[in-house]
């Protein structure tokens, strides 16, 4: 895989656990602290705490302290890049054409 490709699949990893999704569909309405989306989400705060962790790790999110409290957002230019990567692998204009006759494997007659 190219560097491209693993980083794609890292993301989806990432987004690929339903509560790590949830957060970042949360997130995507704007700052939050991890209050505010444990509650929103129903999710006990060390999960949520847990699952901010890596997802920061990743930089998919950013933390901003203010005082005893941390607002978590989303990486604005992590996720233009993952867009543009994605979209460079996988969109419209890189898509071939699906119909194929050259197949001639005795298995594939049946």
């Amino acid at each position: 895989m190219t560097n491209n490709e693993l980083m794609l699949n890292k993301f989806f990893k990432l987004l690929g656990d339903e509560n790590k999704f949830k957060i970042i569909s949360e997130l995507k309405n704007g700052e939050k602290c991890v209050c505010v989306i444990y509650k929103a989400l129903g999710l006990d705060q060390t999960l949520v705490s847990h699952h901010l962790s890596a997802l920061k790790k990743a930089g998919l999110i950013d933390g901003r302290k203010a005082g005893k409290w941390v607002y978590y957002s989303l990486n604005r230019k992590a996720f233009k890049e993952l867009e543009n990567l994605y979209n460079n692998l996988f969109g419209i204009k890189n898509l071939k054409e699906a119909k194929s006759d050259d197949c001639d494997d005795a298995i594939c007659g049946v």
